[in-house]
């Protein structure tokens, strides 16, 4: 039950656009300010990324809300 646990480093490596994600991967979230929604000024949401889901099914963390956050203040 941690709200934020830390994330290690991740490196990116282009590919080509694929019609849809592989099995046993959830395309998390990653947003640059714990305020999900943004606001006027500023988008709060930067891009999906492809993390393995290990046992669970990606169904596990959607439940939960699991998100990359780029910045925990505000």
């Amino acid at each position: 039950m941690e709200l934020q646990v830390l994330m290690p480093v991740i490196h990116f490596k282009p590919i080509s656009k694929r019609s849809k994600p592989p099995q046993n991967v959830y395309e998390c979230p990653c947003y640059y300010y714990p305020i999900r929604e943004g606001t006027i000024d500023k988008d709060s949401f930067m891009l999906k990324i492809d993390l393995k889901t290990g046992d669970q099914a990606q169904e596990y963390w959607i439940k939960r809300g699991t998100a990359l956050l780029m910045s925990l203040a505000n």
